[in-house]
């Protein structure tokens, strides 16, 4: 009995892990097509400019925002002081 709950603790163990890393990787993923798509349109030092101010950030919504930003930005520092904003909160149109 004790045998049969510790594997079925340590199945959900391993399922909430991999649950995790595949979380992870989507927003890791999400950051760096970010900054590519900055230096594609602002340069690549915008690209990575925006890359150091993403840091470690891992809202998936705010991403979102950011790559909206990204299309309707019309300057680079229009880009990186509206995606400073919404990583800090507030609005992408702000």
């Amino acid at each position: 009995m004790l045998e049969r709950a510790i594997t079925e603790w340590r199945k959900a163990a391993l399922a909430e892990g991999r649950v995790e890393g595949e979380r992870k990787g989507r927003v890791e993923g999400e950051r760096a097509v970010l900054r590519r798509v900055a230096a594609r349109r602002f340069g690549i030092a915008t690209g990575d400019a925006l890359a150091a101010l993403l840091g470690e950030a891992t809202d998936v919504g705010r991403l979102n925002s950011i790559g909206d930003l990204v299309v309707d930005c019309a300057s680079a520092d229009e880009l990186l002081r509206r995606s400073g904003s919404v990583l800090n909160g507030g609005r992408p149109n702000a």
